[in-house]
This record gives C-alpha cells, sequence and structure tokens, in this order.
C-alpha cells in the first residue's frame, strides 16, 4: 500500500535534521503531530475494518448468488445428469470460502454410517474418507443425529470430552471443518461438509446458514433422483411381470378402450395384440356376464370399490367360450395422470367344465337318491300289506284252526282240550310281532289321520314299550299337510327316536312339532351321551333324514355335545294353500 522507505537515509536527510532540531525548540508542536498521528491511525484501522467488511459483504453476497444459481440449476436438471451437476456446485462454492474441499455425505438408511457421494475441491488435499463409521466421532455424531450444525475454527474448539473425535480428524490432517446436516425425507439424511487442510479458517454461523439452503436444495435434488429411479424401476419390473406372466392381464380405460395386453391373454383369446387394441372389452365378453360385470365396474369408476373379481365368459376369435378368473383394480402409473383398471384372468374352462360336469352328476345322484326313496317307502308298503293281508292273516286263521280244534276236542272228551297252551301264546306273540312290524313299515294312521295323530302313535309306543319318557308337544299343526311332507317328518321322528334309544342312553325324549307361517319344523331333542360333530359326522340315519327333507325342499340341522344330548331339527317349507289356512 505504501511504498518502500529507506530509513537509514531518511535520518540522514537535511529535511529530518530540521525537524527534530524544530521539534526539540517546539514540545507544544510535537504533541500536535502526536494526535494527528493517532487520528491518522485511527482512521486507517477504520477504514481497513471497513474494508473488510465490505469483502465480506460481497463475498457473503457472492456466495448466495452462487447458491441460488446451484438451485437453478439443479431443478432443471434431469435424472440423469443430477450427479454431476450437484459436483459442479459445490466446486464452485468452495472457491468462494477459503477451503480445500465442499463434500457431501449421505446417512445410510439402517445404520448412522456416512457414506461419501460428491466432492467439490478448490486444491489438491488429502482424499475424502469413502465411509465414516459412528463410532470415529461420537460427539459430532450426537451434533449431527441433533440436526445441529458443527463449526471447529480449529480443533480446540471440540470440548475435552470429544477426544476421539479430535484424534480422528488430526489423523485426516483437518485444522478446520463445518458440517452442516439435512433430513430431507424420512429415511434419507445428508451432511454437507467444508473441510480446510492448509490453514485454520474463521468461517461464522453466517456461512453455516448460507450452507444449510444448500444442503436443503441438494436433498431435495437426491430425493427427487431416488422417486424417480424408484418409479423407473417400479415400473420396469411391472412390465417385466406384465410381459412373463402366465396368467392373462389387460391395461384398458374407463371407457373400455384396451390399451395393452400381455401374450398369455392373446393365447387364452386367440387374438393378436393389436387386433385387440382395436377393440373393446365388450367385443370380447359374453352378453350375459357383461350386464352382471357393468354394475361391478361403475362402482370401481365412481370410487365406491378398488377392486373385484367375479367369473366370467369370454369369447374367443374363434367363436367357441372361454371361462375366466377375473380380478379387475385400478392402476396409478403417474400422479398426473388418469387412473387405468388393470384386468388379470386365468382360464378355468376346464375347472367350469369339471365343475359342470360334477354338478350333473350330483343332480343324477340326487334323482336316484329320490327314487331309492320313493322305491323304499313302496316297498315298505308293500311288505306292509303282505304281513298284514297275508302273513298276518295266516297266523290269525291258524290260531283259529287251534281254537276250534281245543273246542271240539273239548266237546268230545269233556274236558279242557288244550293240549299246547305255550304254542297258543307264542302264536299270539306272532301275530303282536306282525301287526306292530308292519304299522313300523307303513303307519295306516298317517295316512288316514295326519302327523299329528301318527306322531302320538309312535311316541306313545316308545314309551310303552321302552319304558321312555316321550315328551310330544305338537298344537297348532295344521292337518292338510301333504302326504309327502308327513311322511317326511314322520320318517325324520322315526328315525330320531330310534337314534336316541340306540345310542343316546337316555329315558327321555322331547318331540316338538309347529307350524309358523310357511315352515313346518320338527324338534326331536334327548338328554343323553350326545357325540363329538367335529368328529363324526353322522351315520347312514342321518344322510337318509338329509336326503328326504332335501326331496321336500328342506333342511336338516344337528346340534350336540358330549354328555349334553342331541337336538335333532328338521325344517320343511308348507305350501302356500296350507301356510295360508294356518295364517288364517
Amino acid at each position: 500500500m505504501f511504498p518502500d522507505l529507506q530509513i537509514t537515509n531518511l535520518a540522514q536527510s537535511p529535511p529530518f535534521q530540521l525537524m527534530v532540531s524544530v521539534l526539540a525548540l517546539r514540545p507544544e508542536i510535537a504533541t500536535a503531530i502526536a494526535i494527528i498521528s493517532g487520528l491518522l491511525a485511527l482512521i486507517f484501522v477504520q477504514h481497513l475494518s471497513h474494508r473488510q467488511t465490505l469483502d465480506r459483504e460481497a463475498k457473503r453476497h457472492e456466495l448466495g448468488k452462487r447458491i441460488s444459481e446451484f438451485g437453478e440449476r439443479l431443478a432443471a436438471t434431469p435424472v440423469n445428469a443430477i450427479d454431476a451437476t450437484i459436483a459442479e456446485g459445490l466446486k464452485n462454492i468452495v472457491a468462494l470460502l477459503n477451503a480445500d474441499r465442499l463434500c457431501w455425505y449421505e446417512v445410510a438408511e439402517q445404520s448412522s454410517t456416512l457414506l461419501h457421494k460428491y466432492t467439490g475441491s478448490a486444491r489438491q488435499a488429502p482424499p475424502s474418507p469413502k465411509t465414516i463409521q459412528p463410532e470415529k466421532m461420537p460427539y459430532m455424531g450426537q451434533r449431527l443425529g441433533n440436526h445441529e450444525f458443527l463449526l471447529l475454527r480449529t480443533l480446540e474448539d471440540l470440548p475435552a470430552a470429544a477426544s476421539q473425535d479430535r484424534e480422528f480428524l488430526q489423523q485426516l490432517g483437518v485444522k478446520s471443518l463445518l458440517l452442516v446436516p439435512s433430513r430431507y425425507s424420512p429415511t434419507r439424511n445428508g451432511v454437507l461438509g467444508l473441510v480446510s487442510y492448509s490453514k485454520a479458517e474463521n468461517w461464522t454461523a453466517e456461512t453455516a446458514g448460507q450452507l444449510s439452503i444448500a444442503a436443503n436444495m441438494i436433498g431435495a435434488t437426491l430425493e427427487r433422483k431416488y422417486e424417480q429411479i424408484a418409479r423407473e424401476e417400479s415400473e420396469q419390473r411391472f412390465r417385466y411381470l406384465f410381459a412373463q406372466a402366465s396368467i392373462g392381464i389387460a391395461l384398458e380405460t374407463f371407457e373400455g378402450r384396451i390399451l395393452e395386453v400381455n401374450p398369455a391373454f392373446c393365447a387364452m383369446i386367440g387374438y393378436t395384440s393389436e387386433e385387440l387394441k382395436q377393440l373393446r372389452c365388450e367385443r370380447i365378453s359374453h352378453p350375459d356376464d357383461e350386464q352382471i360385470e357393468m354394475v361391478l365396474f361403475e362402482e370401481l369408476r365412481r370410487g365406491l370399490r378398488t377392486s373385484y373379481a367375479i367369473e366370467k365368459r369370454f369369447l374367443r376369435k374363434d367363436g367357441s367360450q372361454m371361462w375366466g378368473q377375473v380380478s379387475v383394480s385400478l392402476l396409478n402409473l403417474h400422479p398426473e395422470s388418469a387412473p387405468l383398471v388393470l384386468g388379470m384372468v386365468s382360464d378355468c374352462t376346464a375347472q367350469k367344465t369339471a365343475e359342470t360336469a360334477l354338478h350333473q352328476r350330483d343332480q343324477e345322484l340326487q334323482r336316484l337318491a329320490g327314487h331309492l326313496i320313493e322305491a323304499q317307502e313302496e316297498e315298505r308298503r308293500r311288505i306292509s300289506r303282505e304281513l298284514h293281508d297275508d302273513i298276518g292273516q295266516r297266523v290269525a286263521l291258524l290260531a283259529c284252526e287251534l281254537d276250534r280244534e281245543r273246542l271240539a276236542k273239548a266237546d268230545s272228551e269233556g274236558a279242557n282240550g288244550d293240549d299246547h297252551p305255550a304254542l297258543r301264546v307264542e302264536l299270539d306273540a306272532i301275530a303282536t310281532d306282525i301287526h306292530k312290524l308292519s304299522h313300523e313299515l307303513h303307519s295306516a294312521s298317517l295316512h288316514t289321520c295326519g302327523l299329528k295323530v301318527a306322531l302320538k302313535d309312535l311316541c306313545r309306543k316308545y314309551a310303552n314299550n321302552h319304558r321312555m319318557e316321550v315328551d310330544l308337544q305338537a298344537d297348532g299343526l295344521d292337518s292338510r299337510l301333504p302326504q309327502d311332507v308327513g311322511l317326511c317328518l314322520y320318517r325324520v321322528a322315526q328315525e330320531a327316536l330310534a337314534n336316541a334309544l340306540k345310542h343316546a342312553q337316555t329315558n327321555r325324549v322331547v318331540v316338538r312339532l309347529t307350524q309358523d307361517g310357511g315352515k313346518v319344523r320338527l324338534l326331536v331333542k334327548d338328554f343323553g351321551l350326545g357325540f363329538d360333530a367335529a368328529r363324526q359326522s353322522g351315520g347312514i340315519g342321518l344322510t337318509t333324514m338329509r336326503e328326504r327333507l332335501r326331496l321336500c325342499g328342506g333342511v336338516l340341522s344337528v346340534n350336540t355335545e358330549i354328555n349334553r344330548g342331541t337336538e335333532i331339527a328338521a325344517e320343511v317349507p308348507a305350501p302356500a294353500k296350507v301356510a295360508a289356512a294356518a295364517a288364517s
């Protein structure tokens, strides 16, 4: 700032010698000169301070300008060029800060390890560590974890407890350090680090604030990059699965226009991909099923549901039909675009064909079972007639012959004439058994008097013959029940009482017969051993009951527990005329 002065020559010059003489003669002049010199020195110091302030302000302004330009470049940079833009921006910034290096580290999602990502250097310096483990700098790691910036003008700024951090920085050759954290997403954090290796720098908190803006811009840009990469990877996976999936997949608009189909769907339906893109969905759907699906599709369109599943028929290109299990849902490939409809189809034609054949066989078996039950009842009636009209009458005739022979012998011999009393008793017992068997096979009271009377007859016989308390409740039953309904309920009651006698080991049974509107209900409850319904579904008796009720449109339910008895409930719909009569 000032020209170099030769002090020796100046002291020997005549003007200087004259000034010294004057000052020696006039002390007040010396005092004035000293005051003026002090004022000049003060003015120089103030000027120097002002100059430094202007320099700092200019640097702060220039740093803010470069950070602003850096942010503009980041916002306009495509994803594939973000890395280069960040490295270039860091290099431009570090040149203003009297530092050697400006680095960006990311914190791993599942740990606190710092991973080096980007560097901007102003001059040659030792390389930055690729990774920094949290245990190497516990104090600084805690500060960063609390989202606090760390300003070290010298390593002596570290507290005494941070000896491990100080040793780590000394090993790296760090003289000054400024660390600025950035938490730019719930799962990712970053750290912007300003480093001086050559000398200590007097960085300020204001510098940390400006760098915090740059750190947040870098974090936001990286989050945009990672989201874009994640979307692209997701779309690539979807494209791969779309092409390689063994089930048919189709993308369509809400208007039913087909956009994309995978090879599996083309193979199922017989059209090429280009042909399907020229068609609408209803062209390849069976008209009957299309009407049903339209209700579900409209709910999907209105947002009332997010997906639905349906079995429907498709019309192949060759005119044949294909059954498909269809799952339909919404697909949002891009937030800014309208959602598409994703349909996944699996060919279940073979399964439906097998189900149809099985259903037909089941119908045939049910018809056969109905015929067998009808044939069984007809055979019961025939055997009952044979027992009553033929065998029973012959036994009765034989008894009459024995009585006539006994009377004739008594008249001729004048005595009792009964030589075979045991034979007569046995013959009467046979006649009684034939009568009972005939009645069990076919109840004449059911045919002539109706279900209520027949049940009273049945319960009385069980009570008399087996010493069982049978409580019958059958009030309000219409006597005009059809014969098939009456016979069905009678056989169910007969089978249930036989099971209670044989298996329940009980001496009390409740039989309740009610009619409520269009339903006739029969309940047979015992208080015996019961059984485990989970392990024992029932024998031929329960199967026969269910089949009889099915033929009449009824159902059977069994409620049982071990040592809690068994409750058998049968419900049969009554014909409309009977139900109307019962209601009136």
